[in-house]
């Protein structure tokens, strides 16, 4: 009957370490993957400003009225917000230390006018908590530095 016991309990343990074990892994790789396509995104905002003729996606809908300058800026501020994102979903900042990141980002006319144009689209392909999560972070950055509402 120890015998028994002993045996129950040494697969409980093992059992649960394996599930933990795969629980982690499965983690890992929703990271690996999303880092993968951030690093994908982050190479095609870089060639794309890079070449003007790789520029006629960003020149349509909201983009068709910036200059060059204006959307050059924007690729910019969205290539930096792709990253604090990233960066925020794989613990390298903390929702606190963020803070005054997403401060300093909205109290220039180049982070506002980017998180006006962008906060909708962000809001409809937010994907998980986190997206939203941040997307809320930089809401409320953006309506204490305008005086707007945070919602898109």
């Amino acid at each position: 009957m120890k015998n028994q016991t002993l045996a129950a309990v040494g697969l409980a343990l093992g059992t649960g370490l394996g599930a933990a074990h795969l629980a982690v892994t499965i983690k890992r790789h929703q990271e690996n993957k999303h880092l993968g396509l951030a690093g994908m995104h982050a190479d095609l905002l870089r060639d794309t400003a890079a070449d003007k003729r790789l520029t006629a996606i960003t020149n349509s809908g909201h983009y068709a009225e910036l200059d060059d300058d204006e959307r050059a800026q924007f690729m910019n501020a969205n290539r930096w917000v792709t990253l604090w994102s990233l960066m925020l979903r794989l613990g390298f900042k903390s929702r606190a230390s963020f803070r005054p990141v997403a401060e300093a980002f909205m109290s220039g006319p180049v982070g506002q006018a980017f998180w006006k144009s962008a906060r909708a689209h962000r809001r409809i392909t937010a994907r998980d908590k986190h997206d939203e999560a941040f997307n809320d972070l930089m809401n409320e950055a953006y309506a204490e530095a305008t005086s707007e509402p945070s919602a898109a």
